[in-house]
């Protein structure tokens, strides 16, 4: 027999907490891909300088450090349309038991909302990954850009 969350002590608690977590996670995707964008016009800029010289590598670097962001970017947005999928089902679900409906009519309707809530979290990881991975190749292309100018 199963409990409801009426019937589990500190429900409260759990719910506060899940949703400061979904809030974060908001808040933590919106800042990545807002530097994301801000380092990916920053690359621009630098390309349409004429004073901003570099070598070969310094150009791969720097190439795929764009293209690593504009990854970052994307995965973003997709994260950010996935994740509102995910609260549209929930949303749905919770609908649907406040009508009364069966657990098995609310059971594919839970794995959907579950299985997008985990992309959503792969996604986040991807997002941060290729951001760090971007501004990484950013920062080597520009030092070492800087380092032949003062040489």
């Amino acid at each position: 027999m199963t409990t409801t969350d009426k019937e589990k002590p500190n429900r409260e608690s759990s719910n506060r907490w899940q949703g400061r977590t979904i809030e974060q996670f908001g808040y933590a995707l919106n800042l990545i891909v807002g530097l994301a964008v801000a380092a990916i016009g920053f690359e621009l800029s630098l390309m349409l300088k004429d004073n901003f010289q570099s070598s070969g590598w310094q150009n791969c670097l720097f190439s795929i450090s764009l293209f690593s962001l504009i990854i970052s970017v994307a995965l973003g947005l997709f994260c950010i349309v996935n994740r509102l999928r995910d609260f549209r089902i929930t949303a749905k679900v919770a609908r649907k038991r406040e009508d009364g409906a069966s657990e098995l009519e609310l059971q594919p309707l839970r794995i959907i909302a579950n299985t997008l809530g985990e992309r959503a979290w792969l996604l986040f990881w991807w997002v941060i990954s290729s951001f760090g991975i971007g501004l990484l190749l950013l920062c080597i292309s520009i030092g070492a850009s800087v380092l032949k100018v003062v040489t």
